[in-house]
């Protein structure tokens, strides 16, 4: 069109539509895409499923400990007791094993061995009562003595002890004791009442032992029946071993313990030491039956009472003590022990003080066999390997 002259009205307004037509439409906001499921829309339920049971299984965890606690304090003392007959009769089994293997008959080589502990113990108790009421009267009898060197001792620790104030006490107390004898009659029911439950304990032991020794057989059959053949093997070895190591220890501990408390006794009752059959039976056993400590814990109370006497018999004491321990470790254990435990001492020690914290002195001593046993069946079944060349 040419310039200066406007378009009709009509036709301006037609092209400002095609113009609007052809311009392009402002396009609507897209929508934000949909979001994608964490879980699985089966996995709701499971988890919640799963929560509800894990709840339920602590709460059953927490029940059954409980009860399992409650049982194991309820049964300590049968399961103590059991335990215990099943290592007097590892320690019985050899006896009654050489009698059954020249003819004997299980239960009647069982009950011989029985009657000979019981004709021991009966022997031991007849030789310590009579031995106690003489060093008992000695020890009355050389009571100022005995004061006055206590005495003398302890002077020079700045301790001083008068012997007529101890007498004076002495009086003092025993009349106050015999005042309240009434007193004392619910502590000797007390006492009576924890000697009546040991015989009984004693009594259970018994019986557990002499069936386990007597129909031994039988039980290792019954037991070994569940296992298949290869680990009726492993389970046959760790149970002839178990036998092995108690009944060897147990038999040379024992003439150990004979030997050492029959020269014992001989040397206190040289000296004149009171209480020389007691003092001589607890060194004897303490010595070969606590390891590593025992020998010294054992040595010093003869000593120490020797001392209370006359200095010269505590010396005499001590060499002996110190003599016999040199011709117990170079003649006599090596070969007595020499088929039997070969534990070194730190494993001996650490196997006492567990049996100890375990159940006392009787499991302090059970504890040596176990742990002979275990290392058999470690050397026997465990793997080795070469060792690399050290730098």
């Amino acid at each position: 069109m040419p310039a200066g002259k406007r378009a009709p009205a009509g036709k301006r307004g037609s092209e400002q539509q095609a113009q609007k037509r052809k311009a392009p439409k402002p396009q609507a906001p897209e929508a934000p895409p949909p979001r994608k499921e964490v879980f699985a829309p089966w996995s709701r339920a499971f988890l919640r499923n799963a929560a509800l049971w894990l709840m339920l299984a602590i709460i059953g965890g927490i029940v059954f400990a409980g009860i399992a606690d409650s049982l194991l304090h309820r049964l300590a003392s049968f399961i103590q007791i059991i335990i215990i007959s099943l290592f007097l009769s590892f320690a019985i089994e050899p006896a009654v094993s050489y009698l059954a293997n020249r003819g004997w008959r299980r239960g009647l080589a069982t009950g011989l061995v029985f009657v000979v502990v019981i004709i021991g113990i009966a022997g031991l108790i007849a030789l310590l009562i009579p031995a106690i009421i003489t060093g008992t009267k000695q020890f009355l009898t050389a009571l100022p003595d005995l004061v006055d060197n206590l005495s003398r001792y302890l002077k020079p620790l700045g301790v001083h002890l008068d012997s007529a104030h101890i007498e004076e006490q002495v009086r003092k107390y025993g009349s106050k004791l015999l005042a309240g004898a009434g007193s004392l009659l619910g502590g000797v029911l007390h006492v009576a009442t924890g000697i009546v439950g040991g015989l009984f304990q004693a009594i259970t032991i018994a019986l557990f032992t002499f069936y386990m020794v007597a129909r031994g057989p039988q039980l290792r059959r019954a037991v070994l029946s569940r296992f298949k053949q290869e680990r009726q093997r492993q389970i046959l070895f760790v149970w002839e071993r178990a036998i092995e190591q108690t009944g060897g220890y147990f038999y040379s501990r024992l003439l150990l313990a004979i030997i050492n408390g029959l020269l014992m006794y001989a040397v206190l009752r040289w000296r004149g030491v009171p209480f020389a059959a007691p003092l001589a039976l607890f060194e004897g056993f303490a010595a070969e039956f606590i390891p590593i400590v025992g020998t010294y814990i054992a040595g010093a109370i003869p000593a120490l009472v020797a001392l209370l006497y006359d200095p010269v018999d505590a010396i005499v004491v001590v060499i002996w003590i110190l003599l016999y321990q040199q011709i117990e470790n170079y003649f006599l254990s090596p070969r007595l022990t020499a088929r039997t435990m070969d534990l070194s001492a730190p494993i001996a020690l650490a196997a006492a003080l567990m049996g100890g914290a375990l159940g006392g002195i009787l499991f302090a001593f059970l504890a040596l066999p176990v742990a002979g046993v275990i290392q058999a069946a470690f050397r026997a079944y465990g793997r080795y390997y070469e060792r690399s060349e050290e730098r």
